[in-house]
């Protein structure tokens, strides 16, 4: 039980720091000017739309691993 726990904080910290880069990309996003822009926003729409992708990725197995250790204590 204590590796499924350790698998979950894992992967917590993985959505966290999904979350966190992000966050950094929409700050890039704000900070060029009209002319940089048009380049750097074609690399960080597709930066964010893989992000927000592997985030629901993560979020699926998150919830899948909380429901297994939900049950396994249950059955304990």
């Amino acid at each position: 039980m204590k590796k499924l726990y350790s698998i979950m904080e894992a992967l917590l910290e993985v959505e966290y720091n999904q979350r966190s880069l992000l966050y950094v990309l929409e700050v890039l996003d704000a900070a060029y000017s009209e002319q940089e822009q048009e380049e750097v926003k074609l690399v960080i729409n597709h930066t964010k739309g893989s992000l927000k992708a592997l985030q629901e990725e993560m979020r699926a197995a998150i919830r899948k691993l909380d429901n297994y250790i939900a049950a396994a204590a249950r059955h304990k």
